[in-house]
């Protein structure tokens, strides 16, 4: 009996340590997966259960997807009605037969799609202030200087444009505010300015290779090509005001390729431009330009790069020393027009060169151009020697950001017109730039117009400005434009300029129609 209760205990015995163990495993299972869990479930499904009973009647429900960002779309403007100076394709279908009289984008009269004859005007009413007693670009006995008659009708132009069987274009530009020379200017050989802008005729017939004959702007400069009131900026850069050539008389090829990818104008003029001319300045003779402007990165697919534009152009223009003045380019600063680089004695050719990039990414733009000038001076010397050619630089880098939300264009369109339900277009634009005269090889330099090494002289600014679209009609420009003219070597400039660096505060009102 004792041998069977012994053996009985010791089954008894093994069972609970088998069971022991058994129930250990487990508990270290347990563990094991709870620490897996811990660990292994993201942090938003931690609180899940780790046993969930199973349901086969009723598929798991596919996860969500998260919701992706929606990208911020660009204001577009409520109206599709062309501003008055937006370049329109005649193209475009017109509805209606006969003669008729509309005003969609100008006062406009046509007959079908044969015959369009707008009519157009643009105004600007500046006002400005600079340093006290700068005298008046153009000095007279009601207006000596700026501090006298702070404002000023800077342009009243009118003019028509049209077309004729959608392949004959034709635009006709004048400017009313030019004012006719005296009897004693013209007897003094002084050059009158001319008052008509463009003037020209514009043959479609081919897309490739359009022919434009007139008086039209020679094919040179990023900022002198950009239209008054298409400009970010009150005034255009020292550059394009004083060493690009501007309009001319002359005939030219143009065309474009891939959908405005590749562009090019080629042509031949009388002279150099209005900007190579003045009162006291012949300016240059026959000149041939080119220029071409493509879209490179656009391959690239890349959204960033599509409306980035790459340019150059180069001109080549004959120089002679006819005139007993000066013949050569000048120096003068933005508003004032105090000139700080007097011309020099030139003669053979004046050879032009730039390059020029134009980026715009949804309501932000950069502008940036380099400019080269170089002028022969054969037989110049005292003695009718060769002199070293005069050289001329300029560069300008420029921003611009619309704070209201709409697609940088030129013109500028707003997405609510101001008292039609917002507050037009609003953009901060800002420019610095340099431009700068000396002549090529090292010497001892000297102001004289025959000096066989010119003195290095220049001038920065700064502009720094708010632009304001109202409508397609009205836009305000505010700017200041801090000037500093380099005088480090030059310790010989006229009393007239200010000491150091001054400011220009500069409003103006546009109305185009």
């Amino acid at each position: 009996m004792r041998e069977e209760a012994l053996a009985l205990r010791k089954t008894a015995k093994a069972a609970t340590t088998a069971k022991r163990s058994k129930t250990a495993k487990i508990a270290f299972r347990l563990a094991v997966l709870a620490i897996f869990a811990i660990f292994a479930v993201p942090p938003q499904a931690s609180a899940v259960p780790l046993v969930q009973p199973a349901q086969p009647d009723k598929p798991a429900k596919p996860a969500k997807a998260p919701k992706a960002k929606k990208t911020k779309k660009a204001k577009k403007p409520k109206s599709d009605v062309p501003a008055p100076d937006e370049k329109v394709d005649p193209e475009t279908p017109e509805g209606g037969g006969g003669w008729r009289a509309s005003w969609k984008q100008h006062p406009s009269l046509r007959y079908g799609s044969i015959f369009r004859l707008d009519a157009e005007a643009k105004f600007q009413e500046d006002g400005r202030v600079t340093y006290p007693g700068a005298p008046a670009a153009n000095p007279s006995a009601a207006c000596p200087t700026f501090q006298a008659c702070p404002w000023e009708l800077h342009r009243n132009r009118v003019g028509i444009q049209g077309h004729l069987f959608k392949k004959i274009e034709y635009e006709v530009e004048r400017e009313l505010t030019e004012k006719e020379l005296t009897e004693k200017e013209i007897t003094a050989g002084i050059a009158p300015k001319s008052p008509w802008k463009d003037v020209d005729i514009n043959v479609t017939f081919i897309k490739n290779a359009q022919v434009q004959i007139g008086r039209f702007k020679v094919p040179f400069g990023l900022d002198e090509l950009t239209g008054v009131t298409h400009n970010d900026f009150v005034y255009r850069s020292l550059g394009a005001n004083y060493l690009a050539p501007a309009r001319d008389m002359g005939g030219m090829v143009h065309g474009r390729f891939f959908k405005h990818g590749l562009n090019y104008w080629v042509g031949a003029f009388r002279h150099d431009g209005d900007n190579a001319r003045s009162k006291k300045i012949q300016g240059g003779d026959e000149t041939v330009a080119g220029r071409v402007t493509g879209s490179p990165l656009r391959a690239t697919h890349a959204r960033v790069f599509d409306q980035l534009e790459l340019g150059s152009a180069y001109a080549v223009t004959k120089l002679s020393d006819d005139s007993f003045r000066p013949n050569g380019l000048r120096g003068r600063t933005l508003l004032t027009q105090d000139t700080f680089f007097e011309p020099v004695y030139v003669n053979g050719r004046r050879y032009r060169w730039e390059g020029d990039a134009d980026w715009t990414f949804g309501p932000a733009s950069a502008r940036a151009e380099y400019t080269l000038v170089l002028d022969s001076r054969l037989k110049q010397g005292l003695g009718d020697e060769d002199l070293p050619d005069a050289r001329y630089r300029s560069w300008y880098v420029s921003g611009s950001w619309i704070v209201t939300g709409e697609d940088k264009k030129r013109p500028v369109r707003p997405a609510n017109d101001f008292l039609q339900g917002g507050v037009g277009a609003i953009e901060v634009v800002a420019r610095v730039e340099r431009m700068w005269f000396d002549s090529l090889g090292s010497g001892e330099a000297y102001r004289s117009p025959r000096a066989e090494f010119l003195l290095p002289e220049g001038e920065k600014a700064f502009t720094i400005g708010l632009n304001w679209t109202l409508n397609r009609f009205v836009k305000l420009q505010v700017n200041g434009i801090r000037e500093a003219v380099e005088r480090d070597r030059n310790p010989v400039l006229p009393e007239r300029f200010p000491a150091g660096a001054f400011w220009n505060k500069v409003f103006r009102l546009q109305f185009v129609l």
